[in-house]
């Protein structure tokens, strides 16, 4: 990826990340009694911590679905899962939350990053390998948008709030070897997305045949931690119906 593909991502990030700091806490955050403590992936040079939760009802013999958190500019893992956390124990799912830190550089990364990730939190953890889902908001879901299309192997699905497809990297949708399910969501106040822009990311998708569930969320703005409790609910009703083929 030369760096000319990322002159509007690059100008939609930064707004991003200097805007954002306000709509998730960056607190420290603990883990809930059923957790796994955080732990650190060594990747490319870098190390970055994750998080990991993991329902109460866990047992070794069974396998369980997981999502891949990736939070938005300005935010963390541990605070984006605790979004999360109350509907994953209810539902049996796995959740694993890395902090990065959002950008071009990680976002060249992305494919190979996140399957090392989720690699590793399968020697840990008996995670259903073909129920393995990725959420991201806002600067996490230029990312997740990116691992949807280039490691459409690897993701069962995918979930987008706040986020679109910028047509400098419209060239990875035909990468995708597997027509990745993605839900999309947008408020229809939000600030640094507009609708159409949104609707013109749904439409690239359908016209290249994935399977897309789009909903725009009426008087919302960019802040997903409103909105979460249903989001999370209405995302992995989509979501959950696809697993890998065999």
């Amino acid at each position: 990826m030369g760096s000319g593909h990322h002159i509007s991502r690059c100008a939609l990030l930064a707004v991003a990340l200097t805007s954002l700091g306000g709509v998730l806490g960056c607190g420290s955050s603990r883990m809930s009694p059923a957790g796994a403590p955080p732990g650190t992936i060594q990747f490319q040079g870098n190390q970055y911590p994750y998080s990991v939760f993991v329902p109460s009802t866990y047992n070794q013999t069974q396998s369980l679905p997981a999502i891949l958190l990736v939070h938005g500019g300005g935010g963390n893992g541990p605070d984006f899962m605790k979004l999360w956390q109350g509907f994953a124990e209810k539902n049996g799912i796995i959740l694993v939350a890395p902090t990065l830190p959002l950008g071009a550089a990680l976002e060249a990364q992305v494919p190979q990053l996140f399957r090392a990730l989720m690699d590793l939190v399968k020697t840990q953890w008996n995670v259903d390998s073909r129920r393995i889902y990725v959420f991201g908001y806002s600067a996490g879901g230029y990312s997740t948008f990116d691992a949807a299309m280039l490691d459409s192997t690897y993701f069962a699905a995918a979930g987008v709030f706040a986020a679109i497809i910028t047509p400098d990297y419209y060239w990875i949708v035909p990468k995708a070897q597997r027509k990745t399910p993605i839900a999309i969501y947008i408020g229809d106040h939000d600030q640094f997305f507009s609708l159409a822009q949104t609707r013109a990311t749904r439409d690239l998708l359908l016209a290249n045949g994935f399977p897309v569930h789009y909903v725009e969320v009426a008087n919302q703005d960019h802040n997903y931690a409103a909105v979460s409790a249903w989001v999370n609910q209405d995302v992995w009703t989509f979501m959950s119906q696809y697993s890998l083929p065999q």
